[in-house]
């Protein structure tokens, strides 16, 4: 066997090396996307009612207690922009899903229309689209809870344990974590956007992060 037939037999390490990096990223994301989507459908399923009762802005807190508002404001692209893409984001249908120590709640955002101006060079909310902003609050007893909240839509899931104090009033902002879109209509390159969907959120408590 001369020089070239050996040559041509030589295995390409790097094209192997890069197929194998692909096939580890492609399974971990099947498997995290499939473990989210477990864990949205058992979350969206009732096992308690004792948990948290709904309350208006004004309501006073009970002995024992503790308020809860849950608020996020993030943004989608509009509805019906890509053929073969989501038909629920842009709708009133894309919704929250809250779940604490057992007992859920779906959530219905405020939308409206918004052509956002960049703001610095890595502005993930440029262009237009559609903003959602969610808030609901609650009442609960004082003490530990397991929260779980997902974006069914996106399979975006954020499990917390928050303990909260008796009588005290709190916030729980969820800020959107975008995944990337490169050139995302606005003519400038982002390493995130809206346009590419959620992928999870930032948790505050109170302004603090969780």
């Amino acid at each position: 066997m001369n020089e070239q037939q050996l040559e041509r037999r030589k295995p390409d390490i790097g094209t192997d090396m890069e197929k194998a990096i692909f096939l580890i990223l492609m399974l971990t994301v099947i498997i995290i996307t499939g473990c989210s989507k477990d864990l949205i459908t058992m979350m969206s399923e009732d096992t308690r009612s004792d948990v948290f009762q709904e309350t208006s802005g004004c309501a006073p807190i009970p002995s024992g207690y503790a308020k809860l508002t849950i608020a996020s404001s993030l943004k989608t692209h509009k509805p019906g922009i890509y053929p073969y893409g989501s038909k629920i984001k842009g709708t009133p249908d894309y919704v929250l899903l809250v779940n604490m120590d057992g007992q859920k709640m779906i959530v219905k955002g405020d939308l409206r229309k918004e052509k956002h101006e960049q703001e610095g060079l890595a502005d993930p909310e440029t262009g237009e689209g559609i903003r959602y902003s969610f808030k609901k609050a609650v009442l609960l007893k004082a003490g530990p809870h397991k929260l779980f909240v997902a974006l069914p839509e996106e399979r975006a899931v954020v499990e917390l344990e928050l303990t909260l104090k008796e009588g005290t009033t709190n916030t729980l902002r969820l800020e959107p974590m975008y995944r990337s879109a490169g050139n995302h209509g606005s003519g400038v390159k982002s390493s995130s956007s809206f346009m590419g969907g959620i992928v999870g959120f930032w948790a505050y408590l109170n302004g603090s992060r969780v």
